[in-house]
């Protein structure tokens, strides 16, 4: 997972090679990024080479950026524009903090803490151009 803001562009080129001796293999590779900004650019190649012939294999990428009826539908449930952006872009981001040892995470309140430090992190990426988020934010 990869979340662009700014002028970054973001490179993924993963490869999955299955050589014959490997049957009955299962692999799956994905990519999924979303582009915090108009200037964000982001370029996925998965690659998959399959030798042997009895195996279950995947690969795939998505690029998007935060969806509009998502932060529509979290708007018209009385949630700021900021707060709508801010919660989709924590849900991305927990998804991969759930696969890291609690022992890293520390607790939310404590700014030792990964999660916080990515909180922290998060509320300083605002949209720009035709995403941006008017008021007091600036952009990293």
């Amino acid at each position: 997972r990869n979340m662009i803001g700014g002028r970054a562009t973001g490179a993924f080129r993963g490869r999955i090679r299955v050589e014959q001796s490997a049957q009955q293999t299962d692999s799956a590779q994905l990519s999924r990024s979303i582009l915090l900004s108009d200037r964000a650019r982001a370029w996925s190649v998965p690659s998959l080479e399959i030798i042997a012939d009895d195996v279950q294999c995947t690969h795939g990428a998505t690029v998007s950026d935060l969806s509009e009826e998502e932060l529509f539908y979290l708007r018209s449930r009385g949630l700021t524009r900021a707060l709508a952006r801010n919660l989709l872009m924590y849900a991305f981001a927990g998804d991969i903090s759930a696969t890291v040892d609690p022992a890293m995470l520390g607790e939310v309140d404590s700014s030792q803490g990964l999660q916080y430090r990515v909180i922290q992190r998060l509320e300083n990426l605002v949209p720009q151009g035709d995403r941006a988020i008017r008021g007091e934010f600036q952009s990293v």
